[in-house]
């Protein structure tokens, strides 16, 4: 760090600008290290979580296996999934209470089968999901050496580079939003500055939103009036910001981008399926 330091006070003639910079890059530098170490935390805790519901699930996956082939009872499935709780995921967790409380016995099988077949699906998620250099097989070709490469070697490195990258960017973006309206010549200039800031946060939160949830997820109810409501905000805020010279543009921009995220949260969106 001390050759980073001398080196920017040489690039830098001007003691304010080298400090600056100095400041700058030990920011960089400690939100790095940060964002680092609580990714490899956070993964460390993720892999130890699959490696105990891979552990959890093949168990319960035997148990009802045994149940169907008459080596155990449903008190014995239905305590082996209890236990399981707080590591399945939503969906099974409303299947098993289903199934638990049906008292038809042939409704009772078919609902076990079904969840006995998603707790297989369930294992080979999580397998695909746990990093393991012991049990990877080396005959999946190459692609599966290359992504390993990038889960375990690059990944560390670069997401938490990536996530400082883009922190940086914020604190630089409000940086210049307080520079902007400390200059600006008037009151209204002021409020322009921020509103546009503020309605342009929540434009691409809602926008990201509706692509993730309404197309990615296919939650987005396709009617004419769903799309031209979709087609204005996405197209026609925009055009208001940079074709319009109002000083409140901002507050109407943000006014809009709320109405419209009431209104796809009401209208446009399915129920999501669980």
């Amino acid at each position: 760090m001390s050759y980073t330091i001398e080196f920017i006070k040489s690039m830098f003639p001007d003691s304010l600008t080298a400090a600056i910079a100095i400041s700058i890059t030990i920011l960089v530098f400690w939100m790095y290290k940060e964002l680092r170490s609580t990714f490899l935390e956070s993964s460390k805790s993720n892999q130890q979580r699959i490696d105990k519901a891979l552990d959890v699930y093949s168990d319960l996956e035997f148990e009802i296996f045994k149940y169907f082939n008459g080596r155990s009872d449903f008190f014995t499935v239905t305590e082996k999934i209890s236990k399981t709780v707080s590591l399945l995921p939503y969906d099974l967790l409303k299947k098993y209470i289903k199934f638990k409380v049906t008292t038809d016995e042939a409704l009772k099988n078919d609902l076990l089968l079904e969840f006995h077949k998603e707790i297989e699906s369930e294992i080979y998620r999580l397998k695909l999901k746990q990093i393991d250099s012991v049990t990877l097989k080396n005959d999946k070709g190459i692609w599966s050496s290359v992504d390993l490469y990038i889960r375990t070697k690059v990944a560390p490195f670069g997401i938490p580079l990536i996530y400082t990258y883009l922190n940086l960017t914020l604190l630089m973006l409000l940086a210049l939003l307080t520079i902007s309206i400390v200059g600006a010549a008037s009151i209204e200039q002021q409020i322009m500055i921020l509103s546009l800031f503020l309605s342009g946060i929540f434009y691409f939160a809602v926008l990201y939103l509706i692509i993730n949830e309404g197309f990615i997820k296919k939650r987005f109810k396709h009617s004419l009036t769903n799309w031209i409501v979709f087609l204005i905000f996405a197209i026609g805020l925009p055009l208001v910001v940079f074709f319009t010279g109002f000083w409140f543009k901002g507050i109407i921009v943000l006014i809009l981008v709320f109405i419209f995220a009431y209104y796809a949260g009401r209208k446009s969106m399915r129920e999501p399926v669980v």
